[in-house]
């Protein structure tokens, strides 16, 4: 548009310019020409020492043309075509201008110029569905629940029945051990208590863990009684062992 601005050219237009793929483009509307018609224009254009090869197109067509316009252009003594091509709308002008090179030019001739329909812009295609996955969710739900039961139990506990045996409460049945019921003696006649006799309790005065004892009922010195009878530690917290503790036979 500078060169055309240069030679005055663009006092001749009017209206919107319309595009095209050359170097420089201006289309204006013009009612001068007959439908079906084209008018064809070239001209030299040198600016800074560069020359050009101007192509003016006016189309009567009723739908956009592709035109390409040939011009034989000579320097000096060498001659050669040059084709400009461009793209004008229904009834508009259009410019286009071709660059030569350096230093002068002469046209040979009149222009040659034709026109083709410039090809359709195809439509854009129309993507395929994309198939969605079907997705299946299970959810799993965990419910923990703390329930606290409260019981009453309601033991009953026996005594075993007493044991035969010599009267209690005589000195040479018992040698000295407590008055009882159930047969404990301190005299060595009797035979010794293995199993744990909870009634000794009743008797005795028996240590914390009395029921846990593995051996046989003593005494300690501390005057409680034990099931450790026979083992490595008798009555140790209990200030030692005193004497053991018998049962007649029944």
């Amino acid at each position: 548009m500078a060169v055309l601005a240069a030679f005055g050219m663009l006092a001749e237009s009017s209206g919107s310019a319309s595009p095209d793929t050359g170097v420089r483009v201006a289309s204006v509307r013009t009612a001068a020409a007959a439908p079906g018609k084209v008018t064809v224009k070239t001209s030299l254009l040198k600016v800074g020492g560069k020359s050009y090869l101007s192509a003016r197109v006016t189309s009567a067509y009723g739908t956009a043309r592709r035109f390409t316009v040939k011009q034989r252009v000579c320097a000096a003594s060498t001659c050669r075509t040059v084709p400009v091509a461009l793209t004008v709308g229904a009834g508009m002008t259009g410019w286009q201008e071709r660059y030569l090179g350096t230093g002068s030019y002469r046209k040979s001739g009149a222009p040659g110029v034709s026109a083709t329909t410039p090809p359709a812009v195809p439509a854009a295609p129309v993507p395929a569905p994309v198939p969605v996955p079907t997705v299946t969710v299970t959810v799993r739900e965990t419910v923990r629940e703390t329930v606290t039961v409260t019981a009453t139990v309601t033991a009953t506990v026996t005594a075993p029945a007493p044991v035969a045996g010599p009267a209690p409460g005589t000195e040479d049945t018992l040698c000295g051990a407590p008055a009882n019921a159930y047969g404990f003696t301190f005299c060595a006649t009797g035979a010794r208590v293995y199993a744990p006799a909870t009634e000794a309790c009743l008797v005795f005065d028996c240590i914390d863990n009395f029921p846990k004892g593995e051996g046989y009922l003593v005494m300690c010195n501390d005057g409680k009684v034990s099931m450790s009878g026979g083992l490595p530690g008798v009555c140790s917290y209990h200030n030692g062992w005193s004497r053991d503790i018998y049962r007649f036979a029944t």
